[in-house]
């Protein structure tokens, strides 16, 4: 119903290595790779602020529904030391960490838009295939995004998406949405939009990646390869209706905009360095 939230908010309690937590719980959590989260999960003894069944954040429910880049910015500092309670290891792997800034420090360099705030990428060895955009500049990538991957432009193409998604201050979209109590499955709802801003994310880190030298047309094989993936994991049923563009189109727009820009020699397919540390991680 228009002006309600999916699920009231409550509290309750679930077990954890620690003890029984109290946290304030709306429905169950929404996850996938290529997308723009609060918080990665699990988090212990923290309340959750959830938009029907997408977590928004943990401890954030005091901020204002329109925060300043600062507040922002501590908004997302927390969600990472909330992350490294259950990660004790993050960024604990030092040269991938240095590799994924530097390429990030590049897609920056090579934007038209500067974001509100600092890019810091953080780095789990948590096994995931997966990769976060978090308030305030907070990005979190998995090294097991060197199993997804086949050459540095597709891992390139990751954080470029991610980091067109803080260039887009697309938190800030699903945090009104959440003060403003919108609908998440009707139409004109919350997962339509999600898909808009995924998709935008995708373009402008197509962008990126050209401006920065590296070859967008590892990005519609990265999508290719997702889509293979999802189609095995699902033993061939239908896309699920998601918060992402559908698996099976979602290259289009990109080979559509590729199409469209002039040729540039010397464009990055990989390099030694991604090849090394594909081996070792």
């Amino acid at each position: 119903m228009k002006g309600r939230r999916p699920d009231n908010l409550q509290i309750t309690t679930r077990r954890s290595r620690y003890g029984t937590c109290a946290y304030a719980a709306l429905a169950i959590g929404l996850a996938s790779l290529f997308g723009i989260a609060a918080a990665p999960q699990p988090a212990w003894c923290h309340d959750e602020v959830r938009l029907g069944r997408m977590l928004i954040g943990y401890d954030i429910g005091d901020l204002p529904k329109d925060p300043t880049p600062q507040q922002q910015i501590e908004a997302g500092r927390k969600q990472i030391e909330i992350a490294r309670e259950d990660d004790p290891g993050l960024d604990s792997n030092a040269e991938v960490h240095d590799y994924f800034n530097q390429i990030a420090s590049k897609l920056v360099a090579a934007s038209d838009q500067k974001p509100l705030f600092p890019i810091e990428v953080h780095v789990s060895s948590v096994p995931l295939n997966n990769a976060e955009a978090i308030p305030g500049g907070q990005i979190i990538l998995y090294e097991r995004l060197f199993d997804t991957t086949d050459s540095e432009s597709q891992l390139v193409a990751v954080i470029a998406h991610e980091i067109a998604h803080e260039l887009h201050n697309d938190f800030m979209t699903f945090w009104q949405d959440y003060k403003e109590n919108r609908d998440v499955d009707g139409p004109g709802g919350v997962l339509e939009q999600s898909v808009k801003l995924e998709a935008a994310a995708d373009e402008t880190g197509a962008r990126l990646m050209y401006a920065a030298g590296w070859d967008p047309e590892e990005m519609v094989e990265l999508f290719k390869r997702f889509h293979k993936f999802g189609v095995l994991a699902r033993r061939g049923r239908p896309d699920y209706r998601s918060s992402h563009p559908e698996e099976a189109k979602r290259a289009e727009p990109i080979e559509a905009l590729i199409a469209e820009l002039p040729p540039k020699d010397g464009l990055i397919k990989t390099s030694p360095r991604f090849d090394e540390l594909k081996q070792k991680y």
